[in-house]
């Protein structure tokens, strides 16, 4: 029989191991290189986080555009509100349009202006919808 790092003497019928400094040698050092990849591995695995720090100037500009195209989109919205708010409608056409396509009266409102007042381009609009 045979160990890893130890070789066998045979004398007669018994086996002794023997002790051989060269075969422990390189044991240690198969021992030392695998320690050596298994930590190249690990370094793999846990990888590097680079760690930026927050440019405080690039934060406030970047909060400061977010604010302001917020701001842009709203007073568009509230001037397409007003541009609505300005078209003439006839109560009759509302009611038309709400009880013909089931709809509210708030919502066949805001169509009837979106359409400028035109009925029939309206329910055109609701049928192909």
């Amino acid at each position: 029989m045979s160990k890893k790092g130890k070789k066998v003497k045979s004398e007669g019928g018994g086996a002794e191991p023997v002790d051989d400094p060269a075969a422990d040698e390189e044991e240690a050092e198969e021992e030392t290189k695998g320690s050596k990849r298994d930590g190249a591995d690990i370094s793999k695995v846990t990888d590097f986080v680079e760690q930026k720090e927050l440019d405080s100037a690039k934060a406030s500009q970047a909060i400061a555009s977010i604010t302001s195209s917020v701001k842009v989109d709203r007073e568009a919205e509230l001037a397409r509100e007003r541009e609505l708010a300005a078209v003439s409608i006839e109560q009759a056409d509302v009611d038309l349009i709400a009880s013909e396509m089931e709809l509210n009266k708030e919502v066949a409102e805001r169509k009837l202006r979106e359409h400028k007042g035109d009925v029939v381009q309206t329910l055109n609009t609701l049928v192909a919808a």
